[in-house]
């Protein structure tokens, strides 16, 4: 008897085992919301979202969002002017450079 059982790509990707981050993906996210432009963003993680992070926790995303902000390797124009935090299923960043 196998330990495993083998799948189809499809049904990989249908049941979210790829779903998991890419190296590098939550630096774009905050590089991509720093060239935005604009003061204040959120993610919403609720499942009927529909959106990347859906029936995420947001509190891991937070979490995975504030390790890349303060890496060493983080992007450029990504600092502690960045605020990030969570409540209940939505994700909030706040770029305090950009005026309100």
């Amino acid at each position: 008897m196998s330990v495993f059982e083998t799948m189809t790509q499809d049904e990989w990707v249908e049941a979210g085992a790829g779903a998991s981050a890419q190296k590098g993906e939550y630096g774009s996210i905050l590089s991509q919301f720093v060239e935005s432009g604009g003061r204040f963003a959120k993610i919403d993680t609720r499942p009927e979202s529909g959106g990347r992070f859906a029936g995420k926790k947001a509190t891991s995303i937070t979490t995975a969002l504030k390790n890349a902000r303060d890496s060493k390797n983080a992007p450029d124009g990504v600092g502690e002017h960045i605020k990030i935090s969570s409540k209940e299923n939505v994700v909030y960043l706040e770029n305090q450079n950009v005026a309100a």
